[in-house]
């Protein structure tokens, strides 16, 4: 473990889960996820929850370098969370509601480090009108990691997650951007289609065995070997006849 420094405060923030949120459009089911951020130039976002719909579940927990004054009783410096609807493969994030939240409301200062508080806090619609809630941790860490110290003397806030992936932890799977799946469908579909060019040029040069009556795949043969097969000796001005036509001919 590693003390804090003197001239700055660790802030750890942890967004729990959301209640009575409101569905997007549709029938399409609410898979929620969270970014939040003090400082707007560096965002962080929760996973997103598939399976609480309109009242996910994240408990992902978050670290912010801060000074003192900020968590002041009459600072007016707050942390600002923001609440999207997951759209999936094509469609885009869709905003479902927003709040800020002063800090020194929590009077986190007054109270014992490493000791969270609690709170539910209004989340605010893209219209104004207030539905559902946000609830919240907060504590001032008197210690922490070395790893997270580190990590935090080059950028302002972390999120623990991100932290344990970094360590070797389980890491997230980066979506291609949709333009790179379509090009990569493209050009399967051009070899594909490539190939079957191909088959189709070879099979020009190719002759039946005659017709399957058991339901199985007729066989080809090339028609340069056509010398092979048994019935191709009983031809008639240079075309192969079957045998089933000279049993109608015998007939």
């Amino acid at each position: 473990m590693e003390a804090a420094a003197t001239d700055c405060l660790f802030l750890e923030i942890n967004l729990i889960s959301a209640q009575g949120l409101q569905p997007p459009g549709g029938n399409r089911r609410l898979q929620a996820y969270a970014v939040i951020w003090i400082d707007s130039s560096v965002k962080l976002r929760t996973l997103v929850d598939r399976v609480g719909g309109e009242n996910p579940t994240w408990n992902d927990k978050f670290l912010f370098r801060v000074h003192p004054s900020f968590l002041a009783d009459d600072s007016p410096c707050a942390y600002s969370v923001e609440i999207y609807a997951a759209g999936g493969w094509y469609l885009p994030d869709s905003l479902v509601g927003s709040v800020r939240f002063l800090v020194g409301n929590l009077r986190l200062l007054s109270r014992h480090s490493d000791r969270p508080v609690f709170d539910a806090v209004g989340i605010r619609r893209p219209s104004g009108r207030f539905q559902g809630v946000l609830n919240v941790g907060a504590a001032v860490l008197g210690s922490v990691p070395a790893v997270a110290a580190r990590a935090l003397a080059i950028r302002p806030a972390i999120g623990y997650r991100s932290l344990m992936a970094g360590r070797g932890g389980p890491k997230a799977k980066k979506r291609r951007p949709l333009r790179e799946r379509n090009k990569a469908s493209s050009s399967s579909a051009s070899s594909v289609a490539s190939s079957d060019e191909d088959r189709a040029a070879e099979d020009a040069d190719a002759a039946f065995c005659g017709p399957c009556v058991l339901g199985f795949p007729r066989r080809l043969h090339p028609a340069r070997n056509l010398d092979r097969i048994p019935w191709a000796t009983e031809s008639s001005g240079g075309q192969p006849s079957p045998p089933w036509t000279a049993e109608i001919s015998r007939s």
